[in-house]
């Protein structure tokens, strides 16, 4: 107020060069001696209003605020567009994976090796996918192989069925067709027990071992009962020593009865089993005199469904036991192969694991 401005310059007058703040009115007050030689003439005192600087000022802190709120806001927005930018690929190669995967397993980014973020998810995907497609491709072949090995004793089975229920027959007829039936669903069970085995050596991968000799065993006294009924001599002959194959026992076992009990089912009177070692590979031989395998029949008889001469059309078996015993040596990383030879002489190679 003006009688506050009054108060202050009366303070003022007559003391020495000094500045005084007013807070009302919001002032600044300077007073400065006059003097002539040496005498006091008076005292100057000069007053400024601070209101315009304190407006000003009020001012700038509202337009700072109000420019760093909009810089933040636009910094906010770039931030969010660069994001949705960098991240599009991101999610357009997504949105592709999840497709592929449900209509088209053999579509791959395929970007090259990773140099980027955007690549290394790139070749995750590819990787994700390539892992989804082999296991639906092993399901449909597991399928596949299951309904194509079992329809020839199934069809058997059907057949002796329809005869037997057709008209009378004997107690005798009924038990050679039931017979007939039985061994049927026999091959059906070791058929899908193979399969099975297969299966799982595949889901598991080569990461068990087994002792070569103690499952060629196994598989022989599966056989035995054949070889008894049949008059065959079947030997086992094997190392003291264990001889480790890469590969789970089932696997083994599997790979070798049907080559052993084809062996004892054609043979005149003697089947052997020779476990070798050599060198990295483990290498088992089975060998009957039996009329053998013709140079012509060596690659047929590996096919599903076929048959080699010997076994004729009143044998048991649907040909397809070798079949499955190839498969299984190739998927642990080994072999069956049969020779034109005397007698029946197939080998079978493992890879050892020690």
């Amino acid at each position: 107020s003006p009688a506050a401005v009054q108060r202050a310059v009366v303070r003022l007058v007559g003391g020495a060069s000094r500045r005084v703040e007013l807070t009302a009115p919001d002032m600044r007050l300077l007073a400065v001696p006059v003097e002539l030689r040496g005498a006091r003439l008076g005292t100057v005192v000069a007053a400024i209003s601070m209101e315009p600087y304190e407006q000003t000022r009020r001012t700038a802190l509202i337009a700072s605020l109000i420019l760093c709120a909009g810089v933040l806001a636009v910094v906010l927005f770039m931030a969010r567009w660069a994001v949705a930018r960098a991240l599009r690929p991101v999610s357009h190669m997504t949105a592709q994976a999840a497709k592929w995967s449900e209509a088209d397993l053999d579509r791959r980014f395929s970007l090259g090796d990773p140099r980027d973020e955007l690549t290394q998810l790139a070749a995750t995907l590819d990787g994700l996918l390539e892992r989804q497609s082999a296991a639906m491709r092993h399901e449909q072949r597991f399928s596949a192989e299951i309904s194509h090995e079992l329809r020839t004793p199934l069809a058997k089975i059907r057949a002796e069925a329809e005869i037997a229920l057709r008209r009378r027959r004997t107690p005798a007829a009924y038990r050679d067709a039931l017979a007939t039936v039985l061994s049927s669903a026999e091959r059906m069970s070791a058929v899908v027990d193979t399969l099975l085995v297969a299966a799982r050596a595949e889901a598991e991968g080569g990461h068990r071992t087994c002792d070569a000799v103690r499952a060629a065993a196994v598989a022989a006294d599966t056989c035995r009962e054949l070889s008894a009924q049949r008059g065959v001599t079947l030997t086992v002959n094997g190392s003291d020593d264990p001889i480790k194959v890469a590969a789970d026992e089932d696997v083994v076992e599997r790979i070798l009865f049907p080559l052993i009990e084809n062996g004892c089912r054609y043979a005149s009177g003697a089947v052997t089993v020779d476990v070798e070692e050599d060198g990295r590979r483990a290498v088992i031989h089975v060998v009957d005199d039996g009329p053998g395998v013709t140079p012509d029949e060596i690659r047929r008889i590996f096919q599903p469904g076929e048959r080699g001469q010997a076994a004729g059309d009143g044998s048991p078996g649907a040909g397809l036991g070798l079949a499955l015993a190839r498969r299984l040596a190739r998927q642990v990383g080994g072999e069956v192969m049969a020779e034109a030879a005397p007698g029946g002489r197939f080998t079978v190679e493992l890879p050892r694991s020690d």
